[in-house]
């Protein structure tokens, strides 16, 4: 699967909004508070891709599956997700704290890591791993990543962030005083990594890198879900 977050598609989501009814259904007043929960609300094309990388997992999954989800954060939806399956979250939680994760893990078990993946032991396989809204924006380590996660997983879910034009960032270095310039991924280079993976994309089309819709932002970003079959898959 590959498929660019285009208006139109953003636009059809909303007629159903399945996943801000879902959070009206399963939401506390302290689950409003959390920061990834905030940014669900505050905007309908994350909802939209939410619906679209883990819809089926809150919905329609018929058996509990292992699920590994790396970035994800917290919402009342974690817990639902935890509550359906057999769900790891690894997170750097930069946005939400410990008792918050406490407080949802008490009301739906699930395992945590607090880290960056790089660093964190993954042990067995899993069913679907995901990562959303982490690559190549937050984390530039896209193939790394996939490299790592193929062979545990039979199914790999990705939203790809990358700008058609220059975009860069001043930054820090956590572990020195060095200041950084980073430049935000083009479609140009997520299309590069993509390439070496273009046989575990069904109806893989690399030229949407190129031609791509409308942004869906105000700050001209493109999005790109893309699902690859893991070795898991083949097994």
């Amino acid at each position: 699967m590959m498929e660019m977050v285009t208006q139109q598609a953003v636009q059809a989501y909303q007629l159903s909004d399945q996943i801000g009814h879902l959070l009206d259904a399963c939401s506390s007043d302290d689950d409003e508070q959390l920061t990834c929960q905030r940014w669900l609300r505050d905007a309908s094309v994350k909802r939209h891709i939410y619906r679209q990388l883990y819809g089926d997992l809150l919905t329609q999954a018929p058996s509990r599956l292992r699920c590994l989800d790396v970035g994800g954060g917290l919402t009342a939806l974690t817990g639902q997700l935890a509550a359906r399956h057999d769900y790891t979250l690894i997170d750097l939680f930069a946005h939400d704290d410990e008792p918050g994760l406490a407080r949802l893990r008490n009301k739906a078990p699930f395992t945590a890591h607090i880290g960056d993946w790089y660093e964190t032991p993954v042990e067995g396989g899993y069913d679907v791993v995901i990562a959303n809204d982490v690559f190549a924006n937050v984390d530039q380590r896209l193939e790394l990543f996939i490299r790592r996660f193929l062979p545990i997983t039979r199914r790999l879910r990705l939203s790809l962030t990358f700008y058609p034009e220059a975009r860069f960032y001043r930054t820090k270095r956590v572990d020195s005083s060095e200041l950084l310039c980073m430049l935000a991924w083009d479609g140009v280079q997520t299309a590069r990594v993509l390439s070496a993976f273009a046989d575990r994309i069904a109806q893989c089309d690399l030229a949407v890198f190129e031609r791509p819709p409308a942004s869906c932002y105000a700050n001209g970003r493109q999005v790109c879900l893309v699902e690859l079959c893991g070795d898991l898959a083949k097994a």
